[in-house]
């Protein structure tokens, strides 16, 4: 033994000799094509047992309020799990009373830090959470952000011009380790960036600023790719304008060559959509128009957009006064994404996945603060919808749930009766439902001082699948 142990060649080949028995014996017990390709198209379900949100410090004007509100709903057979909210520290304790499943949480917002939360168990699963920032009294203000959970890439579209004061990027590492970011700036005439926006570490339980006004300042339009080469960041984006006021800006969903966009606000306003296209080539898209009255055959526009750049499309004319979801089209992948300006008042919308059962069929909408209106917007570009809308009360006790019918290729901003004590809305899709698009309109004030923030409601969901893996060594070891 011990002359096979100084050979070298000898300890290699038992090795290898070992590794073909292992590998023979996973292929022995493998099961056959036919199951495997029927567990690929399966995959593997699971139950949603941990989640991490980072809700940036609020931005807004004297006397506004601010809050962190969080909502999971009780699934099957599931105990309350448990929610905590700290400080972005590193031994941070915890803030506020401990949250559960079924009950809706929420507290002030923290000033100057993100704040985190973490859950498991039953409040991690279908979990949402958000942060509303209101004006008082008779200064109507009104911002919302859905607290990102980390990730090695986000993707944003925003307004640029003159009228731009500042668009911010917050960025927040919630792990243990350094985090690398890159931010990669699709203006209309091409890529931007600079020696800030290139390898940016970001601390363990740290956070930054980064300004990109400067990126932005003679552009119309502008996309922004926060990505990752090292950990990862839970990013938020900022935008102040002059005489329309200031909103966060929703995340959007990845390059694709198709996007639906819902929740554009009725109103008279200027209504925009930004759209952003990656590659060396142009991309050609086709943007069609749906209201409540159905889509709007003779408004479909072409956009043009420029290789690696931004560009926009007015779209208030199709849409005039009435809420509307659009539907953009293109030869290549491009990122979408709407903004409503007025005189005081800006908001943000963007492209979401749809609600879709079995896995993707709930959406959450976790606050209503109080002296503010909540309409819900509804598209189904396709086959028609129908949604169940369940009112919560502060207590976790659950109204009668209402029906909304979304017919073929329309938008639906539904007239709701639900309870004055109404603290959380479900939104869930019925069997045999269509695909759905969906986003929350808040609004204070009224008339020529409304102020408006728009939601776009991202599935919910209790159990993820997991992809299926066979042959690999990943495999032999799992």
């Amino acid at each position: 033994m011990r002359l096979i142990v100084e050979n070298r060649f000898a300890l290699l080949a038992l090795v290898m000799v070992a590794l073909a028995a292992l590998f023979g014996v996973a292929a022995l017990t493998a099961p056959s094509a036919a199951d495997r390709a029927a567990e690929e198209r399966s995959g593997v379900v699971t139950r949603v047992e941990s989640a991490v949100r980072a809700c940036p410090a609020p931005r807004g004007g004297d006397g506004a309020r601010s809050e962190t509100a969080a909502f999971a709903p009780v699934g099957d057979g599931e105990d309350g799990g448990s929610l905590v909210a700290v400080r972005n520290e590193a031994a941070a304790t915890p803030e506020g009373s401990d949250g559960a499943a079924g009950r809706p949480w929420n507290s002030a917002a923290d000033d100057d830090r993100h704040t985190v939360l973490r859950a498991d168990g039953g409040a991690a699963a279908g979990l949402e959470v958000v942060q509303t920032t209101v004006g008082h009294g008779d200064d109507p203000f009104a911002t919302e952000v859905r607290c990102p959970e980390p990730s090695v890439s986000t993707w944003f579209t925003a307004p640029g011009g003159e009228e731009l004061d500042d668009l911010r990027l917050f960025l927040a590492n919630v792990d243990d380790t350094a985090a690398t970011v890159n931010v990669d700036v699709y203006a209309t005439d091409g890529p931007a960036f600079s020696d800030d926006t290139r390898g940016v570490t970001v601390a363990a339980h740290d956070e930054l600023e980064l300004p990109l006004n400067d990126l932005v300042e003679v552009t119309n339009a502008v996309a922004v790719h926060v990505r990752t080469s090292s950990g990862r960041v839970a990013a938020s984006l900022f935008a102040e304008r002059g005489d329309t006021g200031a909103d966060w800006v929703p995340a959007t969903t990845p390059p694709a060559e198709r996007h639906v966009i819902t929740g554009i606000p009725s109103g008279e306003a200027d209504k925009q959509l930004i759209a952003a296209t990656l590659g060396d080539d142009p991309a050609t898209a086709t943007v069609r128009v749906i209201t409540d009255e159905g889509e709007v055959t003779d408004a479909v526009q072409r956009l043009e957009i420029p290789p690696a750049a931004s560009s926009t499309l007015v779209i208030e004319g199709p849409l005039g006064r009435r809420p509307g979801t659009l539907v953009v089209e293109s030869d290549r992948p491009v990122v979408v994404g709407v903004a409503y300006q007025r005189s005081g008042d800006t908001a943000y919308t963007a492209a979401t996945p749809p609600l879709a059962g079995p896995l993707d069929g709930r959406a959450v909408v976790p606050a209503t603060p109080d002296g503010t209106a909540t309409q819900l917007v509804f598209g189904a570009p396709g086959r028609g919808g129908r949604v169940v809308v369940t009112p919560v009360s502060a207590r976790g006790q659950q109204g009668t749930p209402q029906e909304v019918e979304i017919a073929d290729g329309h938008t639906v901003a539904p007239e709701l009766d639900l309870p004055g004590a109404t603290r959380v809305l479900l939104v869930e899709v019925a069997d045999g439902s269509g695909d759905v698009h969906a986003a929350r309109v808040l609004r204070q004030g009224s008339g020529d001082g409304q102020a408006t923030a728009v939601q776009p409601l991202w599935p919910a969901p209790s159990a993820v699948r997991l992809p299926s893996t066979s042959d690999s060594l990943i495999s032999v070891v799992r």
